[in-house]
């Protein structure tokens, strides 16, 4: 007996007219599949049986896929099952197939027994008569051996196929109201349809067990080899995870180990100090300051420059100020002036350093400095940005200058704008290693639960 025979010629109970297969709007732009008939216009959805006749095929494309098949035998904990009849049924709820099958089979002494299949898990069920049991105790919950139950846990199935012998006739569509709930260590399971209450009581298998009882042998092939690939990709995300853990204690490590270039705010020599720019909109403040020689060792390693405002020397307040940073390697620089330090040099080498063929410079950051308030919306509100900060990775040690160069709208003291040069380790690199780890346990602890050669669903044991 199967329960989807010629479902798509069934008609329009209101009509008697076609019906096909339609869409409806929710949530402004999300499509659901519905049932429209054609002459009436009368819509089915999932909460109604006709949808569920109508769309039967798209709830059982995947039926076969199961390692339980009607006149399968096989021997659980001492006791011979035959499976004899199954019934599937769908979440009301969902517009996607959520569906799970009750496998009714029937043991060597006439007991009938459960196997319920959803999500690639397999629980065995037995029938259950209750101490006590009241369906309508209240309008909020049920009763159940003395345990209260709210309604509100309960959840809708409706059924969308069935087939071989069942202790009860269904019908495709038919609504089905299920509890689920746990009670002295064991999962219970209440379904109530309009004429029938089934009350089961059962466990977790595994397909282990499932497998040995009613496969066969290139069934618990398969099952092995299933089971050794998932604890391959399990220990390959243990390691990668070792490895995370350790590459970001590194990182911790390193990030309180920096060491602070010394002295590179030494040896001032101030170019050009608030210099007046004018046109014909705006006047504005312009400053050249070159620091050092200072000392940097250490070729190819990595740096932090950290350029900000110092509101001790003076406070930014309503204004703002645009900054350049350059590191200049000493002989460099020394050869380009012919070692003649001369302030009116220097300002002409760096007014025009950016119309010059080859750079001078081993590094250079840009930034600006602001504060600002204003009112809106939400009331008042002040602003500001103080600090510009950038990590760099510097080719050649020896003896360097820092050419500090400043814009601003309003005259600003010189040293109010400071700077510092830090060595760090490669924190930087090794958070980029921790993600890049972590990335792959998700990777593998996926495939550790996804990874699957028998052609069935199987969860993670």
């Amino acid at each position: 007996m199967s329960g989807n025979d010629d479902v798509k010629s069934m008609k329009c109970a209101a009509c008697g007219g076609d019906i096909t297969k339609s869409y409806r709007i929710v949530d402004e732009d999300e499509e659901i599949p519905i049932a429209r008939c054609v002459s009436c216009g009368t819509e089915y959805d999932q909460y109604t049986g006709e949808y569920y006749r109508y769309f039967a095929d798209d709830f059982t494309y995947d039926k076969d896929n199961s390692i339980l098949k009607l006149g399968l035998k096989g021997v659980l904990d001492g006791i011979e099952y035959e499976i004899i009849g199954r019934i599937r049924m769908q979440d009301e709820d969902e517009y996607e197939r959520s569906t799970w099958d009750e496998w009714l089979a029937v043991s060597s002494d006439g007991v009938y027994h459960y196997f319920v299949e959803e999500d690639g898990e397999i629980r065995s069920y037995e029938e259950y008569v209750p101490q006590s049991i009241n369906l309508e105790a209240s309008d909020s919950h049920i009763e159940f051996e003395g345990k209260k139950i709210s309604k509100d846990e309960a959840y809708i199935g409706r059924i969308v196929y069935f087939e071989g012998e069942l202790t009860w006739l269904p019908e495709i569509g038919e609504a089905v109201t299920c509890y689920d709930f746990k009670k002295d260590g064991y999962k219970f399971t209440i379904e109530q349809s309009e004429n029938e209450v089934s009350i089961t009581r059962g466990d977790k298998l595994t397909y282990r067990e499932i497998i040995d009882a009613f496969g066969d042998d290139e069934d618990r092939k398969l099952y092995e080899n299933t089971m050794k690939k998932r604890r391959e990709f399990r220990n390959k995300a243990l390691v990668y995870l070792a490895g995370a853990l350790l590459a970001l204690a590194f990182s911790i490590y390193s990030c309180s180990t920096s060491e602070e270039i010394k002295g590179v705010m030494a040896g001032k020599k101030a170019i050009a100090d608030n210099k007046i720019i004018t046109d014909k909109r705006s006047v504005n403040y312009f400053s050249q300051i070159l620091y050092g020689p200072f000392e940097i060792s250490g070729g190819e390693s990595l740096y932090d420059v950290d350029v900000f405002i110092d509101e001790r020397v003076q406070r930014l307040y309503l204004e703002w100020q645009s900054f350049r940073f350059m590191l200049i390697k000493e002989d460099r620089l020394s050869r380009i002036i012919n070692n003649n330090y001369d302030a009116e040099l220097l300002k002409g080498l760096f007014t025009e350093i950016d119309a010059r063929k080859e750079p001078i410079e081993s590094y250079v950051i840009t930034g600006d400095f602001w504060d600002e308030k204003g009112v809106d919306s939400d009331g008042p509100w002040h602003e500001s940005d103080l600090n510009a900060s950038a990590s760099f990775v510097l080719k050649e040690d020896g003896k360097y200058y820092a050419y500090l160069e400043l814009y601003s709208n309003k005259p600003r003291k010189i040293d109010s704008v400071k700077f510092r040069v830090q060595k760090v380790k490669s924190y930087r690199y090794m958070i980029a290693v921790t993600v890049l780890l972590l990335i792959l346990v998700v990777i593998n602890r996926g495939k550790s639960s996804l990874y699957n050669e028998l052609p069935f669903e199987i969860a993670d044991e």
